[in-house]
């Protein structure tokens, strides 16, 4: 599925470079909690009946929806949204991932392979190896290739503190999917998410490596 968020990007191109969430429209309110911003606050409280744009489309899935590192305002970053599975877009690919048997999901910055880690201590300690296996046979089939890029492995052990309600994470403990992972793409801070247009094919040819030699070996 090559785009999960198509008037999101369409509108990435046409205004907004960095703009990452849906085009939903949603009411603003007054924001509750300490995740809102104080920039959010305030300028929901400046202007109350302000319609915003958008939600995090990886803060919309079930799996510990709503939590920490996700934000209840809508005009915040975050916004997970007002349930989970509440837009078209999350909606559609769920329905989709019910009958496959691995997930890999692309994402921008940091040069990171990264598994979910189930948010509580009964987590299946031979799915986690199974987990590492595939993600750094993929890593090290890139290095063999020849790539100068250097991707990581991580385990996303940090889901309720940083990321809930995500893809990977529902994928795995919510379907039952064996593989899930978050590849974040290059670069790992120099250029940050605005990369010159001459790394747009190496980063892509990158992926393209480390996908394949998983499910090879998946």
């Amino acid at each position: 599925m090559p785009v999960l968020n198509p008037d999101g990007y369409a509108y990435s191109h046409e205004y907004d470079r960095f703009w990452k969430k849906s085009r939903s429209q949603h009411m603003a309110r007054a924001p509750g909690g300490l995740l809102d911003s104080a920039m959010t606050w305030l300028q929901q409280k400046r202007d109350p009946d302000k319609v915003c744009h958008g939600v995090d489309l990886d803060r919309n899935w079930l799996y510990h929806w709503g939590k920490r590192g996700s934000s209840k305002a809508p005009c915040n970053e975050f916004y997970a949204g007002p349930a989970p599975f509440s837009e078209p877009e999350t909606k559609a690919v769920s329905d989709f991932l019910m009958d496959q048997r691995t997930q890999i999901k692309v994402g921008r910055m940091g040069q990171v392979v990264s598994y979910p880690v189930k948010a509580n201590s009964t987590f299946n300690s031979e799915l986690l190896d199974d987990f590492l296996d595939v993600a750094m046979v993929g890593t090290d089939g890139l290095r063999k290739k020849g790539s100068k890029s250097r991707y990581k492995v991580d385990a996303s052990n940090d889901l309720i503190e940083q990321r809930s309600g995500c893809a990977d994470a529902f994928a795995a403990y919510e379907i039952g999917i064996p593989f899930s992972y978050t590849i974040q793409l290059a670069d790992n801070g120099v250029h940050g998410y605005l990369l010159p247009s001459s790394a747009i094919e190496p980063t892509a040819r990158d992926a393209f490596e480390i996908v394949s030699g998983m499910l090879d070996y998946i």
